[in-house]
This record gives structure tokens, C-alpha cells and sequence, in this order.
């Protein structure tokens, strides 16, 4: 169960690790690893708490609307019900196709209001990442970190333990066994 919860964290703390082990320059100049709590500072964030209360009243706003929608539908087939031994065939016909339409009315006005609310959110959501992710960076380098993580990625990387140019000089050097050829 823990494994399970952590097993990201872990996979990753163990990654970097071994990525430091492997860099000359990275002992000796020390290794200095950070932590952050995404989920906790988006929580803690003024910017995020007024986006979030944003949102919440957009997201009240739209659940009224669609509960007088709603109400007028049921209104709407009570009166169909009530009225239903009185009507003929194409009255019939004609009362239950306008229900039918409302009915998808809301559908579509839901979906609308979802569609969005979530756009509006991603949009709040990556203007206050974006700049974590920044911060992060600065602090990063203000305070000579080799790694800054969060749960499930690293945020920062110190230049001087980035191995992608030995590992792609590699790559070049070695060719591509037929397995790998697809």
C-alpha cells in the first residue's frame, strides 16, 4: 500500500540519486535536494484560492441557471402529463417533441457550462504553474540546488548533472540493434 502511494516518489528520489552518483562534479561540489508540495502551495496561494473562488461562483451561477431550466422542463412535462388525455395524436406529438428539445436544450447548456469552466480553470491553473515552476527555478538556483522534486516529476535540475549530451554522443556511437529498428 505505501509502495503504491509512494512508489513515484520513491522511483524518482532513487533516479536522482543515481543520476548524482554518476556525476564526478556532483560530489564534490555537494548534493542538495528540495521537496515541493504542489497540491499544498496551489492550495495555499492567494492566486489560486481568488481563481478558485472564481470559479466556485461561475460554477453557482451556472447550477441555478440549469436548476430553473430543469424546473421549467418538469413544469413543462406536468403539465403535458395533466393535460395528456385531453390532446390529440399531433397535439400529443407536438407537446412531447417541444419536451424532447428542452430537454436536450439543458443537455447541450450543461456540457456548454462544463466545457467552460474546465477551460477557465486549465487557464487559471497553468498562469499559477507556470510561475510556480519559475520560482522554483530561482530558488533553485539562489540556493545552489542540484534537484528540486515534487510527487510525481523534477521541477529543477541543475545544469551541471545533465547527462543528455553524453547520453545522446553515446547513442550516435552505438548503432541501433534490429530489436530496437521498428
Amino acid at each position: 500500500m505505501w509502495l503504491r502511494r509512494h512508489g513515484n516518489r520513491l522511483w524518482l528520489s532513487v533516479l536522482a540519486l543515481l543520476l548524482l552518483a554518476w556525476t564526478p562534479g556532483a560530489i564534490a561540489e555537494g548534493i542538495k535536494i528540495g521537496f515541493v508540495d504542489l497540491d499544498k502551495a496551489l492550495r495555499e496561494l492567494p492566486e489560486a484560492q481568488a481563481g478558485a473562488a472564481s470559479l466556485n461562483r461561475q460554477i453557482e451561477a451556472r447550477q441555478k441557471e440549469i436548476e430553473a431550466k430543469r424546473q421549467e422542463i418538469d413544469n413543462f412535462q406536468r403539465s403535458l402529463e395533466k393535460d395528456f388525455p385531453k390532446l390529440s395524436n399531433a397535439q400529443r406529438q407536438e407537446r412531447e417533441a417541444q419536451l424532447q428539445a428542452m430537454v436536450m436544450s439543458l443537455q447541450k447548456y450543461q456540457r456548454k457550462a462544463q466545457d467552460e469552466i474546465s477551460v477557465q480553470r486549465n487557464e487559471i491553473l497553468e498562469k499559477i504553474q507556470n510561475r510556480l515552476v519559475h520560482v522554483v527555478s530561482q530558488i533553485g538556483q539562489a540556493g545552489h540546488y542540484t534537484l528540486i522534486l515534487n510527487d510525481k516529476s523534477v521541477l529543477y535540475v541543475n545544469g551541471a548533472i545533465d547527462l543528455t549530451q553524453q547520453v545522446v554522443a553515446a547513442m550516435e556511437k552505438q548503432p541501433a540493434s534490429k530489436g530496437d529498428r521498428k
